[in-house]
């Protein structure tokens, strides 16, 4: 009986160690409002030039992706980031529109709609999402 409990007991903590947690489903942890996986073990990103869609990272691939992009984990309450944009490329000046995480959808100033955090500011444009920083507002 205590080798099944012990067993029991391992399958759980390794089933536990595996599954991503992030703040917003925690109830707590990070103040930063980026999950609670570390970047480097992120399995999920978007590129900001392809903001509708999210990708697996290739841990494989040492380049990486090419532009903007942020990393992070998809969950069922939208993406969450495992840090702030990277990656290269201009910034947008101005800023004014932004990209929404959770829902995975750009708008323009124009559209009346006020940002809901997670989201990045920057620039909507013909080919996806332009950030004015890196920064990635959580509040």
């Amino acid at each position: 009986m205590k080798r099944i409990a012990a067993s029991l007991a391992l399958v759980l903590a390794a089933a536990c160690a595996s599954s991503p947690m992030t703040s917003s489903e925690t109830g707590g942890g990070s103040s930063t409002g980026y999950s609670l996986v570390k970047l480097s073990n992120a399995p999920h990103y978007i590129s900001l030039s392809a903001p509708t869609q999210v990708g697996d990272w290739d841990f494989s691939n040492s380049l990486g992706v090419r532009g903007f992009h942020v990393r992070g984990t998809m969950t069922s309450r939208g993406f969450i980031a495992a840090g702030p944009v990277q990656g290269n490329g201009k910034f947008c000046a101005d800023g004014k529109d932004w990209y929404s995480l959770s829902e995975l959808e750009v708008y323009r100033a124009s559209d009346s709609k006020s940002p809901i955090a997670p989201y990045v500011a920057g620039c909507a444009t013909e080919k996806g999402f332009q950030p004015a920083s890196r920064e990635i507002v959580t509040q």
